[in-house]
């Protein structure tokens, strides 16, 4: 689906919901949504270049594969979402996001390390260095995982 696309389908979505609902919502609050909705689109192709990056994710135990890739997924989102000046959640929320997946509920990360690891995926990219530079010589070697 294109942006063009992906623009109309929205408003044609709004249009329906507008109908079957009888209520029509303030242009800010349809705004916020499109918001939120882009944002999850850019972790959602995050995750689609984790994919491409580092196949060997596929060979991790389940929580190990978790780990990995909604932490880099949430980084590539942060650094997008921040060139583009879009929504950014705070270290705080997105600590707490990963703890919702059941596999690492006992995540024993806290906010300071969490950030000096994105501060360490900062400077890789400003180096130009890849996503699998960042996850093979720092993620996977803090994380003492072999992939």
């Amino acid at each position: 689906m294109s942006g063009m696309a992906f623009e109309r389908t929205f408003s044609l979505a709004v249009e329906y919901l507008e109908k079957i609902t009888g209520v029509k919502t303030s242009t800010e609050k349809i705004d916020n949504a499109l918001k939120e909705a882009i944002h999850i689109a850019i972790h959602e192709l995050a995750h689609l270049y984790i994919d491409e990056a580092l196949p060997c994710l596929t060979k991790l135990d389940d929580k190990q594969h978790t780990l990995v890739d909604e932490v880099l997924a949430r980084f590539l989102e942060r650094k997008t979402s921040s060139k583009l000046n879009l929504l950014v959640e705070s270290f705080e929320e997105q600590l707490e996001e990963l703890r919702n997946y059941p596999e690492l509920k006992e995540l024993k990360w806290n906010v300071e390390s969490y950030k000096e690891l994105y501060n360490s995926f900062e400077e890789y990219v400003k180096e130009g260095k890849t996503l699998k530079d960042f996850a093979i010589f720092e993620l996977f070697k803090r994380l003492k995982i072999e992939c």
